[in-house]
């Protein structure tokens, strides 16, 4: 069943990207951990040897009281979860997620066939810009992933301005950029 799963999302979608070498690593090289949280069997298994052929290490759960245990005993890398599982649901998990292990909230990526919900939207508009909408071609799991490592590694530069070197508008002086 999840060969015939794994053909029709090949056939049925087109996507540009592709790994390099056949390995999808961070640009550190080490292998991330994954943990996959889908309620759907054929699915779960199709994306699980996809994403273990480019040495990824999959962790799968299908629902979230079983994906807040595998959190409480593991660190992962990214958390790739359905919207509508039973049990908890991908939102409510989400929160619970962000209460005992919040770093990780920064690593979800959304996957729903559910998106004109009116939940799902209001709650994905809120926090997430990573979102794969089933169905989705396996390929676009994997470009979701590397996009997901690379801003995850990326040096975020902040400046900081020192307390006694306010802005010049904030002094009372105008302002030498005009503000929008």
């Amino acid at each position: 069943m999840a060969a015939r799963a794994e053909m029709w999302y090949r056939e049925s979608m087109q996507s540009g990207s592709r790994a390099i070498n056949g390995r999808a690593l961070s640009s550190s090289g080490a292998v991330k951990h994954i943990l996959l949280v889908e309620d759907d069997p054929d699915l779960t298994v199709v994306m699980r040897d996809y994403l273990e052929a480019y040495s990824y290490r999959v962790t799968t759960v299908a629902n979230g009281v079983d994906g807040l245990k595998a959190i409480a005993d593991s660190d992962f890398d990214a958390v790739l979860c359905d919207m509508v599982m039973p049990k908890i649901p991908g939102d409510m998990f989400y929160q619970a997620v962000q209460r005992v292990r919040p770093h990780l909230c920064e690593r979800f990526i959304f996957v729903t066939g559910h998106g004109e919900h009116p939940r799902v939207q209001e709650f994905l508009n809120q926090v997430s810009e990573m979102v794969l909408m089933k169905p989705f071609h396996l390929d676009d799991l994997l470009e979701t992933i590397l996009l997901l490592f690379r801003d995850l590694e990326s040096p975020v530069v902040k400046l900081a301005v020192p307390e006694g070197n306010l802005p010049l508008a904030s002094r009372g002086e105008e302002s030498p950029v005009p503000q929008p």
